[in-house]
């Protein structure tokens, strides 16, 4: 699974979420700058801004994680936990900026701007969810590999009709073999 075509799916997926949260981060730390007293009374702009960063941190180093060759998806929780934090960006931004609000929200207009928010707080929810999906078949993956089965199925639990001890057994033992006594047959 080192060179798989997964991986380099996976690393096109942590680099497109790496866009969305650079670009986000750029529009909003502007929004910040040019609107600072204004814009720091909203909550919504303020957790944007932190989820980008965020993203932003931890995404430079998680890049570059699917070219390590001992890498098996470790990052798909964390993935799952940023796509539902950046579905709630979407949804703030939304709330905030789409259709007729835009001209009459903050900001004094800036509607592409808003809606490029919009469109990327999107981005990296989607690429995310898809990640968290894409990382939890490596994880699966790797596990099994490490383990030595190679495939992707359950191992059977004890107590189940195939156990180690019903499927690798010998042939079935006689009953004196065991110590148990024969009945006495009579014939006639």
């Amino acid at each position: 699974m080192a060179r798989s075509p997964i991986r380099f799916f996976a690393l096109f997926n942590h680099f497109m979420v790496w866009v969305s949260a650079v670009i986000v981060m750029g529009i909003v730390s502007y929004f910040l700058s040019k609107f600072g007293a204004l814009a720091n009374r909203r909550t919504h702009i303020v957790y944007q801004e932190t989820i980008a960063v965020l993203t932003v941190a931890i995404w430079t180093v998680g890049m570059l994680l699917p070219l390590v060759g001992r890498y098996g998806g470790h990052m798909w929780p964390v993935n799952l936990i940023f796509s539902y934090l950046w579905l709630t960006s979407f949804i703030f931004s939304a709330q905030d900026w789409a259709r007729q609000r835009c001209y009459y929200s903050d900001f004094f207009g800036k509607c592409s701007l808003k809606k490029t928010v919009i469109a990327f707080n999107f981005f990296a929810f989607f690429f995310l969810l898809i990640n968290a999906l894409v990382e939890a078949y490596m994880y699966r993956s790797h596990r099994a590999e490490r383990e030595g089965t190679g495939t992707l199925h359950h191992a059977k639990r004890p107590g189940t009709a195939e156990t180690a001890e019903t499927t690798h057994s010998a042939a079935p033992v006689a009953p004196a073999a065991r110590g148990v006594a024969e009945p006495a047959t009579t014939t006639v």
